[in-house]
């Protein structure tokens, strides 16, 4: 009884606040995502394999000398359902104020299907100043991202990141437009020794946030953009400092749209993308002196024809560059061993090439959309040496089928 009794005050306490605040200042919306999907092999993924990274590298068992990953794998999703609300606000120190909060079930880490925060910022307006505070997608994922029907949004070769900040956006003119951020991290975190691997700690015991600066261009038809990244972190008593600069563009006119981003980046586990650093040791292998990065090369091209039928292909590539300084082995009985952390590395085995060839054909309405994918990512693995390149390389390979259907509100 007093169960009910407090349910029904809130009720009447939350029908009087959105009076008092004009509801007609809030826009709900939302989706319902429905995702099957079909891979040939064990992948690297995150929330469960809603968005999928790349296949993992060949673990023989001894007994049977069978590769234990070779394992077809089947499932169906709806974590990435999503709802929010926008918020068109009062002027506040002569700027027009909006606001966004917008949640999914994809949870965190390795709990899923529980609620989690997408984006949660307040914005401020003026006649060439955009002021944003709050969780919203990083710089590095940019207005430029690719368009499939799955829920990887090109990741790896994509950077797929959404953080704490502080971002300002000055307009040169009405075309040219300079952005500058400071970002701390929140759901997508670096790695490094730590149980489990992935945390916020390495940054923020760096104590300085994330950096990013850039620059676009906006026309009738082409966006366009660069930027460059800087962050440290301090995985224990040492710190390392990691830069990466982006450039993009697309064209967009009717029923024709044309995407491409490259990377050069160091360090963007908490992107999800390939690379990360290692360790070096003292000459006597026991002590850490310091850390090098793990450099990647990433590039992505998107083609997408049609509106209501949509045909498309997302084709990417992502390549090792090594390390800036060799890394030394720690002691170990059975010979060398370097200390890495990231994606894309295993003890002794590192990840130096990938390939992706996705095409795909969608069918939207207004307020439904179904899509059919088709997904072929190559890995090239190898044995790692000292300056971040591999010997022995091999290849896997996954193949992923997709199917999406969302229903938008």
């Amino acid at each position: 009884m007093h169960l009910k009794k407090s349910l029904l005050l809130f009720l009447i306490s939350f029908s009087t606040l959105l009076s008092a605040q004009e509801i007609s200042k809030l826009k709900f919306y939302g989706t319902v995502s429905n995702e099957f999907f079909y891979n040939s092999r064990k992948n690297v993924e995150c929330t469960d394999g809603i968005v999928n990274l790349f296949p993992t590298p060949t673990e023989i068992d001894k007994v049977s000398n069978i590769d234990k990953n070779e394992v077809p794998q089947a499932e169906m999703l709806s974590i990435q359902s999503r709802c929010g609300v926008d918020i068109n606000g009062d002027s506040i120190f002569g700027a027009k104020s909006t606001g966004k909060i917008e949640a999914d079930f994809a949870g965190a880490s390795t709990t899923f299907y529980v609620l989690r925060i997408r984006h949660a910022y307040v914005k401020l307006n003026w006649k060439k100043t955009e002021l944003l505070i709050g969780q919203t997608w990083h710089p590095l994922f940019g207005s430029v991202m690719p368009t499939t029907p799955s829920s990887n949004s090109g990741a790896p070769f994509q950077p797929f990141n959404r953080s704490p900040q502080v971002r300002l956006k000055y307009n040169l003119n009405p075309s040219l437009s300079v952005i500058a951020a400071a970002l701390y991290q929140m759901q997508y975190t670096s790695q490094g020794p730590l149980t489990p691997s992935a945390s916020n700690s390495y940054l923020k015991n760096a104590i300085l946030p994330d950096f990013f600066l850039g620059t676009e261009c906006r026309t009738t038809h082409w966006t366009s953009g660069f930027g460059a990244d800087i962050k440290t972190l301090k995985p224990a008593t040492k710190s390392i400092t990691s830069a990466s600069a982006v450039a993009y563009t697309q064209y967009v006119k009717s029923a024709f749209q044309i995407k491409a981003k490259a990377i050069y980046g160091q360090n963007l586990s908490d992107h999800l993308m390939l690379g990360g650093y290692g360790v070096i040791y003292d000459t006597d292998s026991s002590t850490v002196k310091g850390y090098t990065n793990i450099n990647t090369a990433s590039s992505w091209l998107n083609v997408i024809y049609g509106k209501k039928i949509q045909v498309g292909i997302l084709i990417g590539l992502s390549q090792n560059l090594g390390t800036d300084i060799e890394l030394t082995p720690t002691k170990a009985v059975n010979g060398k061993k370097f200390t890495t952390y990231g994606y894309g590395v295993y003890d002794q085995v590192l990840l130096n090439r990938l390939y992706r060839f996705a095409p795909h054909v969608s069918y939207n309405l207004s307020n439904i959309k179904v899509g059919v994918e088709y997904e072929l990512t190559s890995a090239e693995y190898g044995n790692l040496q000292s300056n971040g390149r591999v010997i022995n390389p091999y290849t896997v390979r996954n193949n992923r089928a997709v199917v999406s259907m969302s229903y938008l509100f």
